[in-house]
């Protein structure tokens, strides 16, 4: 599956400094994580809305479970909020990552927010069935109101920022659980921007299987002049009046010319998530119409290609750097180098913990890792040494250099 990714050297500096203003430091060590998880991957059009992770959040919470939304047959939405009533803070198209233990084995997946970034007495992530997914299906058939949840993060680029006095029109392109993220960008932005506009072009399978179909009619009604909703199913129900088909490249380039009657090209802000398909042609029709790259932005959710064989890993010594300070210690077998960093004490910078945020990159100056594929390490990156510390194992004698936040 062809990804979207995305590093900058931005991402890793804002952290740090957010790191350091905050006199945060990072946890002592990380569970086991399952080699199976759930990667997210962005584009490098988003530098512009980098953000920091929530202070509260950037070592692991408990959250309690306030509600459960059943949004369709196979997606839930789980409304969590803190047990000591503090705000959760994140951004509009950000995610959490979710830590879960499922008959003894340690798994952790990342979700979406789909709640408004400024209504954070809570934040609600949208968990849409994967097939065989372990973690999705659990938290579908099992969590309870009143439970916990242990979640890291927020997480992500992919974000919206409301100016209360900017204006601006924004085109969401969406397809399945693409539209989680895309749905508390749409909820923030039109509550806290009344001069901006959103057309959103939604493909699903079917009716039932359209994520927030109600949410999204409400929001409609309350803003009729300024939220317009495109539908667009493969087997529509009796008497629909929407569109029928996929959202390939010829119907996104017919739903694109009526969005465009409307404003030009230039007034327009994009934001896709979905399905490797329909993004693909999302960026083909808007490359081919000559949008500005920096008014695009995508978001991919995209499988792990395998679980890694932790079994071939022998233990390796790491020596870590960092203003010329250094820290020694050992990645045991099933470890990674961030396991280890931490365990060593080194001042290890991380959010997501599953290679898709990128706040974990480190410099291996010498000897080999192995890094799962894929991961939101750019290729240019990883000619020049790079490496996730989240998910690289040393294959030889480590040494790394970290970005690690200024002492005090």
């Amino acid at each position: 599956m062809a990804l979207f990714r995305t590093l900058n050297t931005l991402r890793r500096e804002t952290l740090g400094l957010a790191l350091h203003a905050l006199g945060l430091h990072p946890r002592k060590g990380l569970a086991h994580k399952s080699a199976s998880t759930l990667y997210r991957t962005f584009d490098p059009t988003t530098l512009r809305t980098v953000a920091a992770p929530a202070p509260q959040l950037l070592t692991p919470t408990v959250l309690q479970v306030r509600a459960l939304v059943r949004e369709t047959a196979d997606a839930i939405s789980i409304v969590l909020a803190r047990a000591d009533g503090q705000a959760i803070a994140f951004k509009a198209g950000m995610f959490f990552t979710v830590m879960v233990d499922i008959d003894g084995q340690a798994y952790r997946r990342a979700y979406s927010a789909s709640s408004a970034a400024h209504e954070n007495s809570t934040v609600t992530i949208t968990v849409k069935r994967v097939a065989n997914g372990r973690v999705s299906n659990w938290l579908n058939d099992h969590l309870t109101v009143g439970s916990t949840l242990r979640v890291l993060g927020p997480s992500g680029n992919f974000v919206v920022v409301p100016q209360p006095t900017q204006q601006r029109t924004l085109l969401l392109v969406g397809g399945g659980s693409g539209i989680t993220p895309l749905m508390a960008i749409a909820r923030t932005v039109l509550a806290q921007e009344s001069g901006s506009r959103i057309h959103l072009l939604y493909g699903n399978r079917s009716k039932k299987d359209a994520i927030f179909y109600a949410a999204l009619a409400a929001l409609q009604k309350q803003y009729p002049t300024r939220l317009g909703v495109t539908h667009v199913l493969e087997v529509p129900p009796k008497a629909w009046k929407g569109e029928t088909g996929r959202l390939d490249r010829a119907m996104l380039a017919r739903l694109f010319d009526a969005v465009l009657a409307a404003q030009p090209l230039d007034a327009l802000e994009v934001y896709t998530c979905g399905p490797e398909p329909v993004m693909a042609a999302v960026v083909a029709d808007m490359q081919a119409r000559g949008l500005d790259p920096a008014r695009l932005h995508q978001e991919q959710f995209t499988p792990a290609a395998g679980a890694a064989d932790v079994s071939r890993f022998a233990a390796q010594p790491v020596v870590i750097e960092a203003q010329g300070q250094s820290w020694s210690g050992t990645v045991q077998p099933g470890q990674t180098l961030l396991d280890a960093g931490l365990a060593s004490g080194a001042p290890m910078l991380y959010s997501c913990t599953l290679g898709g945020c990128g706040s974990c990159r480190v410099k291996v100056l010498e000897g080999a890792v192995d890094m799962p594929e894929p991961n939101c390490l750019l290729p240019g990156e990883k000619a020049q040494g790079y490496a996730l510390s989240c998910i690289a194992r040393p294959c030889s004698p480590v040494r790394l250099e970290i970005d690690a936040p200024p002492s005090h």
